[in-house]
């Protein structure tokens, strides 16, 4: 840039007094020539830096006109509206098919302005460019619309700005115009400026690029050229006489990309601000170099600034639209209490609090569910505290009631605001509810936060005086996505004591000795370049006007590329990564990116091929942060011995090893299940207290370790209830739905025997009254989907009511949901073959009589009959339910053993298709199921809660991610599991014996 700022200089010492104007394509540009002018020592006076747009904004606010253009987001939102109105009335024919999504109105909005931008109104409309009649009709009444719009709004834009100004130009006489090389001028910003440029005015001349050819220009656009540089050669080396400053390489990953230029800016020792690092892809770089950058604690200034989620209210609008979409589903709400997106202020309970009582109430989703359920816990915690007398108990509750009307006040006042749901919305509300819930309770915390939140807030309110309009619940959503988070904030020139980073598109007049180019793959650089279907490069031709022609667009990048490293005087960086992890395989460099090598290298005849062998590490040398270090750990082929500092410095990391060296020999030890107990702690011979389950031994026989994480220890997966927009009732819930209806029908026939052509419509009314109070409390997320839930249902109940028919010529109905050792009904009593009594709790769905005066036992089941086999009877304790309960039933109700002669596992379901699979009672099936509960038994006395034998166990379970079983090598695992010292493990796999 030095021949840009002598020239400059020059001319300011030749018009030291008069006004001087640079005129440049924006503001940023016009600040790097300025600190590179100021740099280099230089200062003027009256020397000013400004766009077209400046100098017809002060031409048309001397006519007294309006010198403010239309927002283009207030500009993209009337569009949309205006295409929506277009296209209701029928007007439309080549784009009736097409939906008005918001990217659909941006690419209108931006064919609209380019060719206003070319000079083109409804007047002047050039039908025969476009290659379809239709399309340029459709163009055409968009136009006409647009523009009518503007007119009865008394609005402008930045075309009608530059038509009223281009009526009043004149040349100026008293100022001294320079004008930038290369400027990027659309017809009407060139027709202005010829009017007002005087005789006098200059060309800043760019360092040369040579080798590729130049993209045409006009003569106000034209590059004047000065010195060549180094870096001017990259495309031109028989020429080039100088040895460039010129480096590169290539890595692995986009992270260690950027860990390599950190650790060359560290080691090279200089200033910060001597330094800028262009990308040529935002969405890959910028997010890592701004973590990376907080990691090691570097400062950094971005040029494009960042995505508005990197802000907390960000990350709240967007928290606020997935809460809305899951129908006010519990989990996204807690999401935005726990990462303190809301504040909620100081009456308000723990952030701890909330997510306790709101997943303890099991509320789940629904405004509606919210606030009755808070409601009707309000009114119970009440009538609870009536009955107490002064005490901790009664403040307790008193607090917790605090809270809970707390709770129901704010969801109701927030409710008020946001949108129900429901397939269409009111933009405009929709947005205020947000924008008010962010304003009220958006928490901000450091400047970042609170630019963010203003930057939202102000869009808010530039849109929604013109967003009063109803659409489908997608489009709104869709169109507040696109609204607010594609914000950017933070937008920063580069500072003193900062590494700047931006796009090298904005790099060409940069000031700063050494530049680091990132990305200089094929994926990014030059990108491809792709038609606009709405303007084809064929109708651009056509059209004129200085349009740009797309097609042209990779040599205009490469061009821009060249422009920047030319401009450069001191050292060059280029690197691209050589691996894309996302899709999984290798990535080529850019023809730039070799281009540089052949320069830096000398070798002239390097190709692609050549690259390949350029080193690409996974791991680093240099530890920047610390999974530098544990990286270099993994990928080491040695073993590295971790020395005592590090294990002192990291006591868990100590007390973790030595649970790995446990777990990897072949000892069955406390690290893998045995726990040390009192004697008789957990053994219900002993401890009359404990009572037994049938869920709770089938839990021990499929993997002791379960059971000991789940009742010893009382680890509890988070539960609660989340909306699926595909699925209305969990299968727990549709289980005891079906049970309810089931035991409901025999009590309202009462006695009667099941008839399907008598009850049909009996059941089919009572299944309807129980689905009705059920959507009640748990509102489906469609109609459809509840539709299709329904009419499975009752097709349960049909096939429940056919096979019943058929099963009442041998058996009657005898009890439902017989109970023991649940509430206040007595425990049952069983006797094991060692003489001691167990007593167990549970319920029995059905017990019927048959015709000999029998019982049969019946346990619904509302799934598949998946994993019930009729010759595995107890399928290696697993299955324990239909023995126990045939033994605590005879003993409960004092009848002779035998009584009991079947168990049955029912399945009244489509999937089940009436299924029964029955197990014999007899006295194998007692004896050997009396063996199995002593030796489950045995294994609570010992304390030896070994992990299942069989991994498929472990494919539905809870607790896969605390018990890690997958890491165990086989072999190991199995050597514990059969432990000679441990005599209470083979009690356990003789469990197995037992199908």
């Amino acid at each position: 840039m030095k021949s840009l700022l002598e020239a400059l200089h020059n001319w300011c010492v030749k018009y030291p007094i008069q006004e001087k104007i640079v005129v440049v394509d924006s503001y940023s540009i016009g600040e790097q020539i300025n600190q590179a002018y100021n740099l280099m020592g230089y200062s003027s006076i009256n020397l000013k830096y400004k766009t077209v747009y400046d100098l017809a904004a002060e031409v048309v606010a001397l006519t007294g006109g309006p010198t403010s253009v239309l927002d283009s987001i207030v500009a993209e939102q009337m569009i949309y509206s205006l295409l929506v109105e277009i296209k209701e009335t029928g007007s439309l024919h080549y784009f009736s098919g097409m939906e008005i999504t918001p990217s659909f109105s941006k690419s209108i909005y931006r064919a609209i302005q380019e060719l206003r931008m070319a000079g083109y109104t409804k007047d002047d409309f050039p039908l025969k460019a476009f290659l379809s009649k239709e399309k340029a009709k459709d163009i055409s009444i968009i136009l006409e619309k647009y523009e009518a719009m503007l007119e009865s709004k008394e609005l402008t834009d930045e075309a009608g700005m530059l038509r009223t100004a281009i009526q009043h130009a004149k040349a100026s006489e008293h100022q001294i115009f320079f004008l930038q090389s290369d400027l990027r001028l659309s017809y009407l910003e060139e027709e202005f400026l010829r009017l007002i440029l005087p005789e006098n005015s200059h060309k800043l001349p760019v360092d040369q690029v040579r080798g590729i050819q130049i993209p045409e220009r006009t003569s106000l656009s034209a590059i004047s050229w000065g010195d060549a540089s180094p870096l001017s050669y990259i495309y031109d080396l028989e020429h080039a006489n100088e040895e460039p400053n010129l480096s590169f390489f290539s890595a692995k990953t986009e992270e260690l990309e950027l860990k390599e230029v950190f650790e060359r800016i560290k080691s090279a020792g200089t200033r910060l601000d001597d330094y800028v690092l262009f990308y040529t892809n935002p969405d890959r770089y910028v997010t890592l170099i701004y973590h990376l950058a907080q990691s090691v604690n570097i400062q950094v200034t971005f040029g494009e600034g960042l995505p508005i989620s990197f802000s907390r209210p960000g990350r709240l609008v967007s928290g606020i639209l997935n809460w809305i979409q899951s129908n006010y589903s519990v989990q996204p709400f807690l999401y935005l209490l726990q990462e303190g997106l809301l504040e909620l202020g100081e009456e308000a309970p723990s952030r701890a609090k909330i997510a306790g009582y709101l997943r303890d109430l099991q509320i789940g989703w629904g405004k509606e569910r919210y606030l009755t359920i808070i409601k009707e816990e309000i009114v119970n915690l009440q009538a609870m505290i009536d009955t107490l007398e002064n005490g901790e108990r009664k403040d307790y509750l008193n607090k917790q009631l605090h809270d809970l009307n707390w709770l129901s006040k704010w969801f109701a006042g927030v409710f008020k605001r946001l949108p129900n749901d429901e397939s269409t919305l009111n933009y405009q509300e929709t947005l205020e509810g947000i924008h008010t819930l962010l304003k009220n309770y958006g928490s901000t915390n450091g400047s970042l936060h609170e630019i963010g939140k203003t930057a939202l807030l102000e869009t808010m309110e530039k849109i929604i005086p013109f967003a009063n309009e109803t659409s489908s619940r997608f489009e709104v959503f869709e169109k507040i996505k696109d609204l607010l988070l594609s914000i950017r904030i933070l937008q920063s020139k580069p500072m003193p004591g900062h590494l700047h980073v931006a796009s090298y598109k904005s790099g060409v007049y940069h000031a700063r000795p050494n530049v680091f180019v990132v990305g200089l793959d094929n994926r990014s650089f030059p990108g491809r370049a792709s038609e606009d279907p709405l303007l084809l490069d064929t109708e651009r031709r056509e059209l004129g006007r200085k349009i740009p022609i797309l097609q042209n667009s990779g040599r205009e990048i490469l061009y821009l590329m060249l422009q920047v490293l030319a401009h450069t005087r001191g050292s060059v960086t280029v690197s691209y990564c050589s691996f894309d992890i996302l899709d999984n395989r290798a990535v080529s460099p850019a023809h730039l990116f070799l281009q540089c090598y052949r320069y830096a290298t000398g070798n002239k005849e390097a190709d692609f091929k050549t690259l390949r062998t350029l080193p690409s590490a996974l791991t680093r040398d240099e530890i920047l942060e610390t999974k530098d270090y544990w990286n270099q750990k993994l990928f080491v082929e040695a073993f590295s011995v971790i020395d005592g500092s590090l294990l002192k410095a990291l006591p868990n990391l100590k007390v973790g090893l030595e649970a790995e060296a446990y777990r990897a020999g072949a000892d069955f030890t406390e690290f893998d299940g045995l726990v040390e107990m009192e004697e008789g702690e957990l053994d219900p011979r002993v401890n009359k207290d404990a009572l037994v389950s049938a869920a709770k031994l089938e839990m021990i026989a499929k993997c002791p370790y379960s059971y000991f994480l789940q009742d010893v220890l009382r680890v509890r997966p988070i539960e609660s209830v989340e909306y699926d927009s595909y699925k209305w009732l969990d299968a727990a819930t549709r289980g005891s739905l079906l049970h309810s209806i089931f035991e409901n029908f025999y009590k309202e026939i009462q006695g009667e025997k099941p008839s399907l052509e008598q009850h049909e419509e009996k059941i089919y009314r009572m299944a309807n009254e129980l689905i009705q109070k059920q959507r009640e409390l748990i509102p489906p997320p469609s109609e459809r989907i509840f539709d299709k839930e329904v009419k499975d249902i009752l097709e349960c109940c049909h096939i429940f009511l056919k096979e019943e028919e058929q099963h009442s010529e041998s058996y009657e109905p005898l009890y439902f949901e017989y109970t023991f050792g649940l509430g206040e009904h007595k425990p049952a009593v069983v006797t094991l073959p060692s003489g001691a009594t167990i007593q167990v709790a549970g319920k029995i769905d059905r017990v019927d009589k048959s015709s000999t005066g029998h019982l049969h036992i019946l346990d619904y089941k509302t799934g598949s009959t998946y994993g019930y086999e009729n010759q595995k009877v107890f399928k290696g304790g697993r299955q324990l339910q239909h023995m126990l309960y045939a033994l605590a039933i005879e003993q409960h109700l004092g009848l002779e053993a035998g009584t009991v002669q079947e168990s049955a596992y029912y399945f009244p379901t489509v999937k089940g298709l009436a299924k029964r699979v029955v197990r014999k009672q007899d006295k194998i099936v007692r004896t050997n199921g009396a063996d199995i509960l002593e030796r489950l038994i045995d294994v609570l006395k010992s304390g030896t809660f070994t992990m299942t034998d069989d991994e498929n166990d472990c494919k539905f379970c809870d607790f896969k991610t605390v018990c890690r079983r997958a890491f165990y090598d086989k072999d190991i695992l199995e050597m514990k599991q059969t432990d000679k010292k441990r005599e209470e493990l083979g009690r356990f796999k003789g469990v197995r014996a037992y199908d």
